[in-house]
């Protein structure tokens, strides 16, 4: 009687396939993960600003977002309510993810007024966003404060 296993002949052509279909999948891979980080690139923007516009609101102070389009990042910072010339810092400046860039930042820094939560007067702003493979999301934030998210 003969015992059943697998032979090295059917072990070595099950690992070859495998190795092509990795081979073949890896770039669709690769531009769903780009594609990934830019969706949550944007959407972590506009709640960021989001945030900002309650916390301008809820604290009776003006709170900006600035944007750095060199180094990629966006810090949240408040007025300073007794030197109202200076803003400080509310948390750590937020990097980018790989693969994803600031194309333009209009209307920098996005600040929202104390108390109201409108943006400054004349003051709408668009946040472009683009990544690896062309692909360009906006998060644009209207006078009254509505953030809205504009995918192209």
């Amino acid at each position: 009687m003969r015992e059943r296993g697998v032979t090295i002949t059917e072990l070595m052509i099950v690992v070859a396939t495998m190795g092509g279909l990795t081979v073949v999948a890896t770039p669709s891979l690769s531009r769903w993960l780009t594609s990934i980080r830019m969706e949550s690139a944007t959407r972590e923007i506009a709640s960021t600003l989001q945030l900002a516009r309650v916390k301008a609101i809820t604290q009776n102070t003006s709170i900006r977002i600035k944007f750095d389009t060199t180094a990629n990042t966006y810090q949240m910072q408040q007025r300073n309510a007794a030197d109202l010339t200076t803003w400080n810092n509310v948390d750590e400046a937020q990097k980018l993810p790989a693969g994803v860039r600031f194309v333009s930042v209009t209307g920098n820094p996005v600040t929202f007024q104390s108390g109201r939560g409108s943006t400054l007067p004349g003051s709408n702003s668009t946040i472009t966003l683009q990544n690896t493979q062309g692909k360009t999301n906006a998060v644009v934030v209207a006078q009254t404060g509505r953030v809205l998210i504009r995918k192209n």
